[in-house]
């Protein structure tokens, strides 16, 4: 009767100490599912900082980001396999109407960064600017924007200096996949390209390629002009002064160029947005986050258009309208 005694109190205080040890140890973080964007390469270095920055503010939050496609995007936030889609365009009205038919509402809309089109040179060409009708002359086999003669060395171009003005241009194109080509789209007449013109498959082929070549030339996102390479500053129609793309004037509008890179979600109307996915988005649209862009190479909403994707995020207008008008 003694021991069996004593074996019970060993194990109410052997309780007492692991009940004790426990309260001491850290909190177990929640987990929460993760998180899905899936799209293009346009917001995939912005993404990633957003993930690792928010998830140091969210115990348990964990973002998986994946390149999958826009096309592809849609369609898995339409099946729910996707909470985010990425698009450097908007969605086409057969996506919305394919997710408006399975959820009952359209797809929501958030703008989170801006982007633009830009044309690469070695860092090393001394190039100090370009205009659209000039660009065309060095790429198209057409001149639809009235430049007078092909440009075919960088003398033609604008260069000066003997060690430059017989130097010839070395074109290279994006590969018909890639997400510059719609930029292109946006803004360059649909000429012909000039044959033949070597093409890179990525950011990456494109910044060897000019890295190696000090005469080349590559259109490009703002977001892929790494070290070796340099943006030429670019003359606006009607302008005789040249722009560099910077975020500053991108978001300004000064650099003309540019569109604005969306995030797709899910957004029942009188549900709102699921929670991780609203707190995530909110950062993306804070202060904070809007400099992350920035860190990413990319350029940060203008206030307005700011305030306006805020809202619809968050379900809160934060700031006097009038500041905005």
């Amino acid at each position: 009767m003694g021991v069996q005694m004593m074996r019970t109190g060993c194990k109410a205080v052997l309780s007492v100490i692991c009940l004790g040890v426990a309260n001491l140890l850290p909190a177990q973080a929640p987990q929460v599912r993760p998180l899905v964007a899936e799209g293009g390469e346009c917001l995939m270095y912005a993404m990633g900082l957003w993930g690792d920055v928010y998830k140091a503010k969210a115990p348990g939050f964990s973002l998986d980001v994946r390149v999958e496609g826009e096309a592809k995007a849609m369609s898995d936030l339409t099946a729910g396999s996707a909470q985010m889609a990425l698009l450097a365009r908007d969605a086409s009205p057969e996506e919305i109407a394919a997710f408006s038919s399975k959820w009952g509402y359209p797809p929501t809309r958030v703008a989170v960064a801006m982007d633009a089109l830009v044309w690469v040179v070695n860092k090393d060409n001394p190039v100090k600017k370009l205009s659209l009708p000039q660009i065309e002359a060095i790429f198209c086999a057409e001149r639809s924007l009235g430049w007078p003669r092909e440009i075919l060395t960088w003398g033609e171009a604008g260069v000066k200096g003997a060690a430059w003005t017989d130097r010839p241009v070395n074109r290279y194109s994006r590969t018909m996949d890639s997400s510059v080509m719609g930029l292109i789209l946006m803004f360059m007449p649909p000429t012909p390209p000039k044959q033949p013109t070597p093409f890179v498959s990525d950011a990456m082929a494109m910044t060897e390629a000019l890295a190696a070549d000090p005469n080349g030339i590559c259109t490009a996102n703002m977001v892929e002009v790494f070290a070796s390479l340099k943006a030429v500053p670019i003359v606006p129609p009607g302008s005789d002064t040249a722009v560099e793309p910077t975020p500053d004037t991108v978001s300004s509008g000064a650099y003309p160029y540019s569109r604005f890179l969306y995030v797709y979600v899910n957004k029942n109307a009188k549900k709102g947005l699921e929670p991780t996915l609203k707190g995530f988005l909110a950062f993306a649209l804070s202060q904070e986050g809007q400099q992350l862009v920035k860190a990413a190479g990319q350029a940060p909403l203008a206030r307005d258009i700011w305030a306006l994707n805020y809202l619809k995020v968050t379900d809160r207008f934060d700031i006097d309208s009038n500041t905005l008008r």
